[in-house]
């Protein structure tokens, strides 16, 4: 459950930015364009493969009780067993990866978020409006951090654990990026912009953010009277970034 009330987005200046910040657009990339590479790359644990070959014969042999079939041999590792067990593995990866995922950050004030998503700080955050009722807190999911890869067979998939196992294809990443906070809105199509799922509550200019640039901004969104200004300042005697009303 999510406890805050804003998710932030830090964006680069360019011109696709500003057109997705003037129409209230975001972005939902497929996994391949992440800059981890362990990002949605998770499937089948190889280890487990007979686990995983075993829970399919337990599916079928309930499956054929019904129609009467004969169940002779069906618990038996077969060689085509491992390539059946291999495509599946591939195509539950190609699935996630296929997907269109949005990210947002719980934080507005991390100096390592500013340095490598918003262009050194020359770029900006978008504060969107997170509250109970809103779109974005029925999508918005929380990234899992762990130390180690989810193990995961066959039989993670099914109910009643399968929403369970499926989360962890997509929202687990290293603990490593814990500092990320983030947060995902994940659609089945990725690689294609969609409406935001909530209203933008401020724009916040990065620390080194140009008075050209920031002008040009407000001047974009002046028929936008909602959104208000915020700026990121460097802390004073602090390796700290403290957000203030620009």
């Amino acid at each position: 459950m999510i406890t805050q009330d804003s998710l932030y987005k830090y964006r680069s200046l360019n011109a696709y930015s500003l057109a997705s910040l003037t129409n209230n657009t975001v972005w939902l990339a497929k996994p391949k364009s992440f800059n981890d590479p362990f990002d949605c790359a998770i499937t089948l644990d190889r280890q487990k493969y007979k686990e995983s070959v075993l829970h399919a014969e337990s599916v079928a042999i309930e499956r054929a009780k019904p129609a009467g079939l004969r169940l002779e041999h069906l618990q038996d590792i077969w060689p085509g067993d491992k390539e059946a067990f291999e495509n599946f593995r591939s195509e539950m990866l190609g699935l996630v990866q296929g997907m269109g995922i949005c990210s947002f950050s719980a934080v507005p004030d991390h100096v390592l978020m500013w340095s490598h998503y918003a262009d050194h700080h020359k770029g900006f955050s978008v504060e969107y409006d997170c509250r109970e009722g809103t779109k974005l807190r029925e999508l918005a999911h929380k990234v899992i951090y762990k130390d180690e890869v989810p193990s995961l067979t066959a039989a993670d998939f099914a109910p009643p654990n399968n929403e369970k196992a499926f989360d962890a294809l997509w929202r687990t990443k290293a603990k490593c990026w814990e500092y990320e906070q983030e947060w995902r809105v994940m659609m089945n199509e990725g690689d294609k912009s969609f409406q935001a799922p909530s209203a933008i509550v401020s724009v916040i200019f990065g620390a080194r953010m140009a008075e050209s640039d920031r002008a040009m901004i407000a001047q974009t969104l002046r028929h936008q009277p909602d959104i208000n200004f915020k700026e990121a300042r460097l802390k004073e005697g602090k390796f700290l970034i403290e957000i203030v009303d620009a």
